[in-house]
């Protein structure tokens, strides 16, 4: 039997592995449709639209002199002192080496928190746009 844990955690941007992750989440919903008439006595429903959103705290970080890529380039999607540029990232949300979650996502916040004897993390939250492009569960 497998067990997954937080240590599993990944985080990809378009294609290349960000950062280190602390933790992330994703969620999804589906929207429920009335399709009552008046003379049912009871309500009905039919699936509507489905919506993926997430967030993922990484550390924040820099690797001198290393070719893997700090969490800089993810932040700058909304952290900026200049207008948001690109629409819409891929992001894969993994937890094993075959197990992942992706798709084109907007960065919707982002927050740095720095306190004593920890390091330093960046909190990223996106929304999902369009159908997930893969899953692997």
């Amino acid at each position: 039997m497998t067990y997954y844990s937080g240590k599993d955690g990944t985080l990809t941007y378009n294609g290349t592995a960000v950062a280190k992750v602390s933790s992330w989440s994703f969620s999804a919903s589906v929207d429920t449709l009335e399709t009552t008439v008046l003379t049912d006595s009871d309500r009905s429903y039919v699936p509507g639209l489905r919506q993926f959103s997430g967030s993922a705290t990484i550390f924040y970080y820099e690797d001198v002199g290393s070719t893997a890529p700090a969490p800089k380039p993810l932040l700058e999607k909304i952290i900026s002192t200049s207008a948001i540029g690109e629409s819409g990232v891929t992001l894969r949300l993994g937890w094993s080496s075959s197990k992942y979650i992706q798709g084109s996502v907007i960065i919707t916040s982002g927050e740095l928190s720095c306190a004593v004897g920890e390091v330093m993390q960046a909190t990223v939250q996106f929304q999902f746009t369009g159908p997930l492009n893969g899953v692997t569960l």
